[in-house]
């Protein structure tokens, strides 16, 4: 396991575990965290060993947004602009993990940490998770990508709603408005993702990273943009090992390396 303070990073067996590690302060993000975030970041993107990236936090709390103490030091226009910049570089980090991101959230995730949560292909939530746009409860405004990731997740309305409203969605409203892919018992929500991250270290790493990246830029392309983008994946993944070993399993009637466990 690495050795950082606010977060703990692990690799296993081609399994990333990403977990904001702050329990007392409901693993709000600090200044030291945005800067131990980036290399661990850095390295699931480009470690090749890496199949896949669970996010979770430490102690009953995903993570509850920003630590409001330190917003105290932002003082001017500037000094802002600056640091959230450098939230800016790390949330395009995030969004171009070209590998399956899965978000187990138990408790809140509020805020930046409503943001991450969004951010993962696949959400899972206990029965006591809640999702918060917090924002407007301190007059400020959505980050960390939500402007982006709810309308396209749950309609324009609605992502106006949650943003407006500064409203908790608990986990079955979360669920039914597409927020949430399953909604799991907190001693059973890292099984579960731990079992959803090992099927896809036997996918092709290929095929699943030209689909993810497709599909984050889908709605700014037109029908022949994304047929032109389809041959090239395609092309791509005829060529590889994963795809004439799996091939050669169907012709010999052997099963898929590839089974989704749910």
């Amino acid at each position: 396991m690495s050795d950082y303070e606010t977060i703990t990073f692990d690799v296993k067996d081609g399994i990333a575990t990403l977990a904001f590690n702050r329990p007392k302060y409901r693993n709000a993000i600090s200044l030291q965290m945005r800067e131990e975030l980036p290399p661990v970041i850095k390295r699931v993107s480009t470690d090749s060993d890496i199949r896949t990236l669970i996010i979770t936090g430490n102690g009953g709390s995903f993570c509850a947004g920003g630590d409001i103490k330190d917003m105290g030091s932002v003082t001017s226009v500037d000094v802002g602009r600056n640091r959230m910049r450098a939230t800016g570089t790390l949330l395009q980090a995030v969004a171009s993990i070209d590998k399956p991101v899965i978000a187990a959230v138990d408790g809140p995730a509020y805020g930046a940490g409503f943001g991450w949560a969004m951010l993962a292909d696949f959400v899972l939530a206990t029965p006591r998770a809640g999702f918060c746009a917090s924002f407007g409860k301190l007059g400020l405004a959505p980050d960390f990508g939500l402007h982006y990731t709810l309308p396209r997740l749950v309609g324009l309305a609605r992502a106006k709603d949650l943003i407006f409203s500064a409203r908790e969605v608990k986990a079955d409203e979360a669920l039914e408005m597409g927020l949430v892919y399953r909604v799991v018992e907190a001693d059973k929500i890292m099984d579960v993702a731990q079992d959803m991250a090992q099927a896809f270290c036997n996918a092709s790493p290929t095929a699943i990273g030209v689909s993810k990246m497709l599909l984050d830029q889908t709605f700014g392309m037109d029908i022949r943009q994304i047929g032109e983008a389809e041959a090239t994946n395609q092309a791509v993944c005829f060529v590889s090992d994963y795809h004439a070993e799996a091939a050669k399993r169907f012709l010999n009637k052997e099963p898929f390396k590839f089974k989704w466990p749910l």
